[in-house]
């Protein structure tokens, strides 16, 4: 009996540069994300290197920033789309190579990864405009996995005061951009015992 040793290589790292085309993002405010904490701080601007999840939440911090969300909104929002974003776009066909000794655990690798991808139901976050003091507690109520519910959050003249993004759209705009598998995981079998097979 055998079960999967998953080593994941050559993940997607992207450049400044490579990063502000593939999200919008110009490395100038990049730079000023990284100081105000939105970005992971790196040591020496020249060697900024982003991995496919942070290249995602800048393409959605872009969205929020041009929609006229402030940074502490960015701070508190921005991950947990990032999250649902990157996973819907680790399920699209090409985001992911896979290199396995057998077609077996190759494709349970994929099974894998599609499990996963297929695990976020959030689709759509919706930010009310103006913005709330109260957000901070109360953002899984502005994750949404379709519009049906939406009218919830219309007032009573019927007015939607609000930014909609679509996550299934920012992965795949991020997808086309980056042209290139963003993760390959390589499989090999083992025993349960650690042994070669």
């Amino acid at each position: 009996m055998s079960n999967n040793h998953i080593e994941y290589t050559d993940q997607a790292e992207f450049s400044a540069g490579e990063a502000a085309e593939i999200s919008g993002v110009n490395p100038v405010l990049q730079r000023h994300w990284r100081k105000r904490g939105l970005l992971p701080h790196i040591e020496g601007e020249r060697n900024a290197r982003f991995s496919i999840s942070e290249v995602v939440r800048m393409t959605i911090m872009q969205r929020l920033t041009e929609g006229g969300i402030s940074i502490k909104g960015l701070q508190a929002f921005s991950g947990l789309a990032a999250h649902h974003a990157t996973a819907k776009l680790m399920g699209l066909p090409g985001s992911v190579a896979i290199k396995a000794d057998s077609p077996e655990a190759e494709a349970e690798e994929r099974r894998r990864i599609e499990s996963w991808a297929s695990h976020s139901k959030v689709r759509y976050v919706f930010w009310p405009l103006p913005e709330r003091d109260d957000l901070e507690g109360r953002i899984a109520q502005y994750l949404r996995a379709d519009l049906s519910d939406l009218h919830e959050l219309v007032d009573q003249e019927g007015v939607f005061h609000g930014l909609l993004i679509d996550l299934e759209a920012v992965a795949k705009l991020v997808h086309s951009r980056a042209k290139m598998p963003l993760e390959t995981h390589v499989v090999t079998a083992r025993l349960l015992d650690g042994g070669a097979e």
